[in-house]
This record gives C-alpha cells, structure tokens and sequence, in this order.
C-alpha cells in the first residue's frame, strides 16, 4: 500500500470488505504492507485495524495482504515485499496466525507470460488447492484474492457476498477438480 494511493476506490473496496465480512470473522491488516507512516489514515478510510503480530486478537480474525501490486506466479522469483505477497507467505500467514480467511489485493499480472489474465489467476488458485486450501477471485478492477482453510468456510464467504448483490460471475472459482 502506498501512500500516494491512499483514500483511492480499492481503499472503499477494502473498507466493504471490513464491513461486510465482520459477521463472518472481523478484518485485521497484516502490517508487512502498511508502511508506519500511513497506519493511521490507512485505519481511518478503510477502517481496517493494523494486526498488531505480538498481540494478535483472540478468537475467528480475517486478515488482509494489502502488497502495491499483489500476488506473483507460483514459479516466479519475486519474494514477499511490501509490492509482492506470494503464495508460499500467504499459507504461512494461516499457520502464524490461523485466521479463518485471508484476502490479498491482487494486480499482479505478468504482460510477458504466455498465460492470460484468467489464466494466471487460475494457476494461483490451483497452486493453492494443491497445497490444501480453498480459494476464488473477487474480479474486477480491483481484484482480490480470498483463501481459505476448509471449502466450508469459502462457500459461506461466496455465499454472504452474494447475498450483498455481488454477481456470482465476479466470484471466480478455480476450474481444478
């Protein structure tokens, strides 16, 4: 998240989700992508808290990953930094903090890959599911990444957003069996 993009209409995305998820797990901000001097108005416009790692709140939390850009290709180079969260750092974040969901702001897209978009979000699903977690795209111009534990608690996430209005087309699952 950088400060120059704050207060920008991913940021009342981010707030719906704050919002519209608390009955399912409240939402906490992993730190790693909120640069210390933009916490506060980060707090303020997207009324996400900053997960504080030492004292993380008892009880069913969400988390968001909030990286610049989002999530690199599975076989790519690039380490978690505030621009990239990748797969691997995503699965751990669930074995840190054991959070019932977990959602990455995801624009990451490689122009030179031979994969489409679709194609490239697929490939991270996949890679997910292969390592035991359940996963669907919110896709839009904001695109985010929702991941689970258990395909029960991705279903009732599915389920709550479509009961919000969201079109069941903007919540892409993985085409994997």
């Amino acid at each position: 998240m950088r400060g120059k993009y704050l207060g920008d209409s991913y940021d009342l995305v981010k707030r719906f989700w704050f919002e519209n998820l608390y009955a399912i797990a409240p939402l906490y901000a992993h730190p790693k992508f909120v640069p210390g001097q933009i916490r506060s108005a980060y707090e303020a416009v997207t009324s996400i808290p900053i997960l504080v790692l030492e004292s993380v709140p008892k009880g069913t939390i969400g988390i968001l990953l909030d990286p610049d850009t989002g999530i690199p290709l599975p076989k790519s180079s690039k380490r978690t930094t505030v621009s990239h969260a990748t797969l691997p750092f995503t699965m751990d974040v669930f074995e840190k903090f054991h959070p019932k969901y977990v959602i990455c702001f995801d624009q990451s897209y490689d122009r030179q890959h031979e994969l489409s978009r679709k194609e490239q979000r697929q490939t991270k699903m996949e890679f997910l599911s292969k390592h035991g977690f359940a996963s669907f795209y919110y896709v839009s111009h904001a695109p985010f990444l929702f991941t689970t534990k258990t395909p029960e608690s991705l279903a009732e996430i599915r389920t709550h957003l479509m009961s919000l209005g969201i079109p069941e087309t903007r919540l892409e699952l993985s085409a994997a069996p």
